[in-house]
């Protein structure tokens, strides 16, 4: 009867791994280069958690702000600002989940050490994009946010409509969610080298 080599290779493996078992645990133990706290671990998954719920929030910014753009007679003015907003968030996140760590393997990081550039993208490559996408969607969003306070604030002097009131409300929250996790990603970023 023949023996199968594609069995002993692997047992061999297997015995040669269990017989290094030992020195690895001890390098693993004693080496001061690999982690040496679970805080320098980069949270990739809540990264991209976070990428996630600013997606979820910019979609429905963006129906908000098509209602708020019905309700002004097409108007992209006011709390129809959400349609731009909405945009940009969605292309901003989808792109920032597309050129993070953790998607296409490790890219050498062409910024020098320690710097806060690296928060933004490993290269100015890509760095520079995401720097005037994430700038155009903030900016929506605090135009956004204004917009809706000020609605939220002349209700009591002028009565407009109830669906400008609850639109104004819900982009507010939605608006506040996502520059609050835009910051919390920046936050993670500069903590934790994402390089």
């Amino acid at each position: 009867m023949m023996a199968s080599y594609r069995k002993e290779s692997v047992i061999s493996n297997v015995t040669r791994t269990a017989d290094e078992f030992p020195s690895i645990i001890a390098k693993l133990t004693t080496s001061s280069t690999i982690w040496e706290s679970e805080d320098s671990i980069y949270p990739f998954s809540k990264v991209l958690r976070l990428r996630v719920l600013q997606i979820v929030c910019g979609i429905s910014i963006l129906v908000m702000g098509a209602v708020a753009a019905i309700e002004e007679k097409g108007k992209l003015t006011n709390l129809a600002l959400g349609v731009p907003a909405g945009i940009m968030t969605v292309i901003a996140a989808g792109v920032s989940i597309h050129t993070s760590r953790g998607f296409g393997g490790y890219r050498v990081s062409k910024w020098s050490e320690g710097s806060v550039l690296r928060a933004i993208g490993p290269t100015p490559h890509t760095a520079a994009p995401l720097f005037v996408l994430w700038t155009a969607a903030c900016s929506l969003h605090a135009a956004l946010f204004v917009q809706s306070v000020l609605t939220i604030n002349n209700r009591s002097l002028n009565r407009p409509n109830e669906t400008k009131f609850q639109l104004a409300i819900v982009e507010l929250i939605l608006t506040s969610v996502t520059i609050g996790a835009v910051l919390e990603v920046l936050r993670v970023d500069l903590k934790h080298d994402p390089d």
